[in-house]
């Protein structure tokens, strides 16, 4: 779905939410395909462990878990059937 897009991290920065340590992380996913004047580019933000966030980074995985939460946002979420009321 994302397969032409190349995800960086813009800036991020730490706050505290529910008592845990977070990391926003904002972002652009840039298109790569090879159509001219036919582009969308992705910019948002999400926030995400601290301890998580400094793995991925030391892994080298921080555009990996961008995509990855960009395919989860875009993605329909199913909702449970509904019984029928009388």
């Amino acid at each position: 779905m994302m397969e032409n897009y190349e995800f960086v991290e813009t800036t991020s920065r730490g706050i505290v939410e529910n008592g845990e340590q977070m990391r926003v992380v904002n972002f652009r996913g840039t298109d790569t395909s090879n159509r001219n004047h036919d582009k969308l580019n992705v910019d948002g933000s999400f926030t995400m462990p601290l301890m998580d966030y400094f793995k991925a980074g030391m892994e080298g995985r921080i555009s990996e878990v961008i995509q990855t939460r960009v395919i989860e946002r875009l993605s329909p979420v199913e909702e449970a059937p509904t019984e029928p009321t009388e």
